[in-house]
């Protein structure tokens, strides 16, 4: 049940069951029927309403399932599959370097002054 559901249907039970009682008892009564792994983080948070109350458990709700949706993303590739599905061949044509730029173990070229 998503915290939006829960706080409709905790809200809707205050009213059927028309409980008087303070403020901190409903919230205490709020946390305990929330679920925990969101509670837990409520709980560490500073409030002072029943409001503030849950509108820190949907953020924490909200961050929670966010958090799952970019550690998907964060996975890594299993060992063996390439991180590029393309072709895995390479060209069959040799790379050259531009060729005013002198190869590996070759002497630069000695270019004559122009003569007059």
């Amino acid at each position: 049940m998503s915290v939006k559901e829960y706080n409709r249907e905790f809200e809707k039970l205050l009213i059927k069951c028309d409980l008087q009682e303070a403020e901190e008892q409903t919230i205490v009564r709020y946390l305990g029927g929330l679920d925990p792994k969101h509670a837990h983080v409520v709980e560490l948070q500073s409030y002072t309403t029943f409001d503030e109350v849950c509108v820190l458990a949907h953020k924490v709700e909200t961050q929670m399932k966010s958090r799952l949706y970019k550690r998907d993303f964060a996975k890594p590739l299993p060992k063996g599959q390439p991180f590029n599905k393309g072709s895995p061949s390479f060209p069959s044509k040799p790379v050259t370097p531009f060729p005013s730029f002198p190869q590996k173990n070759q002497a630069p070229q000695k270019t004559q002054p122009p003569q007059n």
